[in-house]
């Protein structure tokens, strides 16, 4: 019936239980804990799946974010360099975006990959030791590791 405008973050009874995360942060030079509520989303993105037809694998993925444009979405096989994945035109600004990169030359045995997006503003998806501080499930947004195997 109505809509309820405020001027500071809401902590309604799921939002106050949920939707909270902690972050250190600075006070005078004392660092302390501070539990605030969880708004925007960072660059993340995850490698989900790896297909096979007819000797060609697809590695099949997702991006999450906060709206922005995206740049780029990249996947490392290995320690092989970075190799620009496609990010599927259907994708809308605020939904989750998937991706996918067709590898051709995937010889047998155990691989190892993962994937980074970048926004246009050069946000760089972080990797866990980017984030010494996470301490949340919310925070959960470094890249990803995976490991495969082709057989």
């Amino acid at each position: 019936n109505h809509i309820h405008v405020q001027d500071r973050r809401y902590m309604g009874r799921f939002m106050a239980r949920d939707y909270v995360t902690l972050r250190k942060v600075d006070v005078g030079g004392v660092e302390r804990w501070d539990e605030i509520s969880v708004t925007w989303i960072q660059l993340k993105s995850s490698i989900v799946r790896v297909t096979e037809r007819n000797g060609s694998h697809r590695i099949t993925g997702f991006v999450l974010n906060d709206g922005t444009p995206l740049e780029s979405v990249e996947v490392k096989i290995d320690d092989g360099p970075w190799q620009k994945a496609e990010i599927d035109p259907e994708s809308s600004q605020y939904s989750w975006k998937l991706f996918y990169l067709d590898w051709d030359d995937a010889a047998p045995g155990e691989h190892s990959m993962v994937s980074r997006v970048t926004d246009v503003n050069g946000q760089v998806q972080a990797t866990a030791d980017q984030l010494p501080e996470k301490i949340t499930r919310w925070e959960n947004y470094a890249q990803f590791p995976r490991t495969v195997m082709v057989s």
